[in-house]
């Protein structure tokens, strides 16, 4: 089984405009509101792929009951724990120029709440897939996906950034930065290949398997021990990014439990980070299977 970890979850509530203006009213064009937080992109999308997942994390008040009810309508598995307070709101303002982007404080969890998700995580097997994605909530130690991981036996997957991507390090299968967010872990600047190959192969002299970088409209680059993969971006209607990452991470997860080779891994990756940006939610599966057809992988050596 698959399971994905939400620390951090929010309802996101994504607004879409023509132009923001600065202190002045703006008129929404359309607005979205979806269950948010990195993991539950992730079950989204493995459910559009027709894979089941079971979502982790923690949820509390109004919004976090928003939160279930959707993932309910998607027919998505999940076991939260409930805790005090309120989940938290994200807003994400889109014009035709850029994304603004407000994330709203997390609740603050106890040493109760801490202890009743290692007992969840302890229990998964090396039969299942742990995804451990996004920001902490207040209350948690920086090094609690490390710590996660050193319990269970599953094979973990990790997605997130900065200091809590070098802390959390832990013999994972895959970790996913984009390349600013590479550029900004080891203060460099990336200007060609063997920049990027030589500082993601860092994570792998570090027992990492699969270091993915996703790169916008560049394309996305696969490193392995020894190996260097491109892949192009399909063609299409740049809407947003909120998930896209995400998805990535969801097709790469449906690839290794499929036990897809690295090209076909990056291709489907690729595929499902795209829908998502073509679209106003987490990408379908007719988009997926559409843009397949026109991404391209090159090896690279280096």
């Amino acid at each position: 089984m698959i399971y994905t970890l939400t620390l951090n979850p929010a309802l996101d509530y994504d607004v879409y405009l023509d132009e923001l203006k600065n202190g002045e009213l703006n008129i929404s064009k359309e607005i979205n509101l979806r269950a948010g937080g990195k993991g539950i992109n992730v079950s989204i999308m493995l459910k559009n792929l027709g894979l089941e997942s079971i979502a982790l994390g923690y949820i509390a008040g109004f919004t976090g009951n928003f939160i279930l009810e959707k993932l309910n309508e998607m027919d998505i598995r999940h076991d939260f724990i409930k805790t005090e307070g309120t989940t938290r709101i994200n807003i994400k303002i889109n014009d035709k120029e850029e994304e603004t982007e407000i994330a709203g404080l997390s609740e603050k969890l106890n040493d109760n709440d801490v202890l009743k998700l290692k007992e969840q995580i302890s229990k998964l097997t090396d039969k299942d897939i742990l995804i451990l994605s996004g920001s902490l909530a207040n209350g948690l130690e920086k090094n609690i996906y490390h710590e996660l991981s050193k319990i269970t036996s599953a094979k973990v997957f990790l997605d997130t950034r900065g200091s809590l991507l070098l802390d959390n390090i832990s013999n994972n299968v895959l970790i996913k930065p984009n390349i600013k967010e590479l550029e900004e872990v080891f203060s460099e600047n990336i200007n060609d290949d063997k920049k990027l190959y030589d500082l993601a192969s860092k994570f792998i002299e570090k027992g990492v398997e699969n270091v993915l970088v996703s790169m916008g409209s560049n394309g996305a680059i696969l490193v392995k021990k020894g190996k260097y993969l491109k892949a192009n971006i399909p063609k299409g209607k740049y809407i947003n990014s909120i998930g896209a990452g995400d998805s990535m991470v969801a097709g790469f997860a449906y690839a290794y439990h499929n036990h897809y080779n690295d090209i076909e891994a990056l291709r489907l990756a690729v595929a499902c980070g795209s829908s998502t940006a073509y679209s106003y939610g987490i990408g379908e599966k007719t988009l997926i299977n559409e843009l397949l057809k026109d991404i391209e992988i090159q090896e690279v050596i280096l």
